[in-house]
């Protein structure tokens, strides 16, 4: 049982730390895609697929100029789409953990086997009869269930976060296949005005 609760702790925590590089690499890419949208946003009006009312301009702004480098527009774009696949490919790879780690768990009502535990309640049965200081075992199995709910603490902690970066990552995915779709629109129109 010992085995099994150090072997869990090591997996959360290696999950855990798979979430968190996730996390950041979704919160780069969030920040990757706010000036691609904002370019889209330009693009859009100047090529009349807007109306002007979208973009963030009041009357005062009517004489500003802007630019926009298109082939650097395109290279944000495709290197986002890149790295959002890449990141798909680590994502799935977490979620197919998480849910098999999870489904096991509620299957089985934890890592522990249930006939483990009836193994350590023959013991305690059969006390006389066995070569085992009753008071220390008593002792190991009560810290034991200390460390399993610092354990099942972790697995909460883990649960909870694991929803949380992998509905955050389905967002970032809609919103980037968004603007992929409005940079291929966009892409057609500049090509008519050839």
């Amino acid at each position: 049982m010992h085995d099994l609760t150090w072997d869990t702790l090591q997996q959360l925590k290696q999950h855990n730390q798979a979430l968190e590089e996730i996390d950041f690499e979704i919160a780069e890419l969030e920040y990757l895609l706010f000036p691609i949208e904002q370019d889209l946003d330009i693009l859009e009006v100047f090529l009349k697929i807007k109306d002007p009312s979208v973009l963030p301009f009041d009357k005062h702004d009517e004489v500003t100029e802007i630019s926009i480098d298109l082939e650097d527009f395109y290279k944000g774009v495709i290197y986002h789409n890149q790295h959002i696949q890449d990141l798909h490919d680590d994502v799935s790879r977490e979620y197919q953990w998480f849910n098999a780690h999870f489904e096991m768990i509620y299957e089985k009502e934890g890592w522990i086997n249930e006939a483990l535990w009836n193994d350590i309640h023959l013991i305690y049965k059969n006390y006389l009869g066995a070569q085992v200081d009753i008071v220390s075992l008593d002792r190991d199995q009560e810290e034991f269930r200390e460390v399993l709910a610092e354990v099942n603490d972790v697995q909460d902690n883990y649960n909870e976060y694991g929803e949380v970066i992998f509905n955050s990552f389905n967002a970032l995915h809609t919103r980037s296949q968004e603007c992929y779709k409005r940079a291929e629109i966009v892409n057609k129109g500049l090509d008519e005005l050839k």
